[in-house]
């Protein structure tokens, strides 16, 4: 069983991954660059309470008659 594991260990170099460990990441700055992005977009980004969002082009929300 050890010798099957080790092989496996070598053809798969490219994880760095010990066992037990959860894969993934966190990235601490998705707001902001969230945020700018939208800035950049020309729309504004509400942020829902399940922490998905809703981007809203506000230039044409109001027409003057």
């Amino acid at each position: 069983m050890a010798e099957t594991i080790e092989k496996f260990s070598k053809a798969f170099k490219s994880a760095n991954i010990g066992q037990g460990q959860k894969v993934g990441y966190l990235e601490d700055s998705s707001e902001e660059r969230l945020q700018a992005t939208a800035e950049h977009e020309g729309v504004k980004l509400y942020r829902n309470p399940d922490g998905s969002h809703l981007a809203v082009d506000e230039s044409h929300s109001s027409y003057d008659d």
